[in-house]
């Protein structure tokens, strides 16, 4: 019962987390941004960073309906189980 439990929490935890992301992407999605290893890397070196190519807003636009489409299932799996192993359903 509890690697149950800890498996339907950590789905839970996981879907929320892919919610956030994606309504935080959807809002900046025409913002350039960069990593923070990236932007570590370039303040060292003094160079400023390459524009986004048509390649890397297709990935970003990739990543965000994948987070989109996955982290509602995650999340409702994850409190059905959760909720399921506890006995309230």
């Amino acid at each position: 019962m509890e690697g149950a439990v800890i498996f339907a929490l950590c789905l839970l935890l996981f879907g929320v987390f892919f919610c956030w992301a994606a309504v935080v992407g959807w809002r900046h999605r025409h913002e350039d941004k960069i990593s923070l290893l990236e932007a570590g890397i370039l303040k060292a070196s003094g160079e400023e960073p390459l524009p986004l190519t048509r390649f890397d807003r297709l990935l970003q636009n990739f990543q965000l309906i994948v987070l989109t489409i996955f982290g509602p299932p995650m999340v409702f799996l994850g409190g059905y189980g959760l909720l399921t192993d506890i006995g309230v359903l």
